[in-house]
């Protein structure tokens, strides 16, 4: 009876953690690219990591009132120090699955909705070997805020550029550096 609960207990976990859990890499151990979304583990680096967005008050930085941009994204529960030496990519999606523009560089402000733009449509960070946490991003558009208690990091841009309704989906590629 102990063999039956045990293996119950394994399929539910299992199951669980395949919910919350989904990726996929390509390429061999010392240079795999690893594509996901959520929370997902990191073969490469770490256990286990979350990625969110984070949004702005609504009918802030150009959003309709009732509506929030995309201010920013949070990645949680990331050790830089086992990931020392990894690049990450973060980029959003629209249901469609068309890549979004996550941030302005043309000095305007307004959401690429009202004023088109063509912004990047991808966050490239990077763990030095010591694990610090840097962007080939220039600092003036974006900043990085670390809670080193929750090994938190909330990337905030300085000029959004959509509304965080407006992504169906975040994706994360990691590769060595």
């Amino acid at each position: 009876m102990s063999k039956l609960i045990a293996g119950l207990l394994i399929t539910i976990l299992t199951g669980i953690g395949s919910i919350f859990a989904g990726y996929f890499s390509m390429g061999n151990a010392s240079s795999a690219v690893e594509f996901g979304q959520g929370v997902y583990q990191i073969e490469a680096c770490d256990d286990w990591v979350r990625v969110n967005i984070s949004t702005g008050a609504t009918g802030e930085f150009g959003a309709p009132e009732g509506l929030s941009a995309l201010t920013g994204v949070v990645i949680s529960s990331l050790d830089t120090r086992a990931c020392a030496g990894t690049e990450f990519t973060i980029a959003a999606f629209d249901e469609e699955n068309n890549p979004l523009p996550i941030y302005r560089t043309d000095g305007l402000s307004g959401m690429c909705s009202d004023i088109g733009c063509a912004g990047p449509t991808e966050i490239k960070l990077q763990i030095d070997n010591a694990g610090n946490l840097t962007s080939s991003i220039p600092a003036s558009l974006y900043l990085i805020d670390q809670n080193p208690m929750t090994a938190d990091f909330t990337i905030t841009f300085v000029n959004p550029a959509i509304l965080a309704n407006s992504v169906g989906r975040l994706n994360i590629q990691t590769a060595s550096l």
